[in-house]
């Protein structure tokens, strides 16, 4: 007789990371910088979300991450940008940003970097981020709750009238 096999692709997503917490985010690449950002995980860990006053919310795929980091000052040559990130806290600016290392392979890597209020937030999240981002088995789910992923992406997206935003 064969064994029964319960396939159970979910890992709990911390509470922390559910309720959110406010962020400055930088993103190296567009050198994008976004303050007061209100950054949340979706209950089944699929996504990374982010939203701040008057802009659209920004999503980052968990199965994407490759790498979660702490402790790597983000490189900003924007000396108004860099003095507003450091005068929002006493900390080391070191000490209080995770970066996430996402992308489709291993060569083409978006650094999207998270910027805490003090260090015990950013290791909280760290830990939490690191937790949830290396579950391959997300990605082998049925077709419903593939369903359910995408309207979560589209959910977490709304424009600020809180409206899903359509491009022709």
């Amino acid at each position: 007789m064969a064994k029964q096999f319960e396939f159970s692709w979910r890992i709990p997503v911390p509470e922390v990371l559910q309720t959110g917490c406010v962020f400055d985010i930088w993103d190296e690449e567009y050198s994008v910088y976004e303050s007061n950002c209100m950054v949340k995980v979706d209950e089944y860990g699929f996504f990374i979300c982010w939203k701040s006053e008057g802009r659209e919310g920004q999503v980052l795929e968990c199965s994407q991450v490759n790498d979660i980091r702490l402790g790597l000052a983000p490189k900003v040559s924007d000396t108004k940008v860099l003095a507003d990130i450091l005068e929002k806290s006493s900390h080391s600016l070191e000490s209080r940003t995770v970066t996430v290392c996402s992308g489709l392979d291993l060569v083409n890597i978006t650094y999207t970097l998270l910027i805490a209020r003090d260090p015990e937030i950013a290791k909280v999240w760290f830990e939490g981020l690191r937790k949830i981002t290396l579950n391959t088995k997300a990605n082998n789910v049925c077709p419903m709750t593939q369903l359910k992923k995408h309207w979560i992406k589209l959910c977490c997206m709304v424009n600020p009238s809180g409206k899903i935003p359509v491009r022709g």
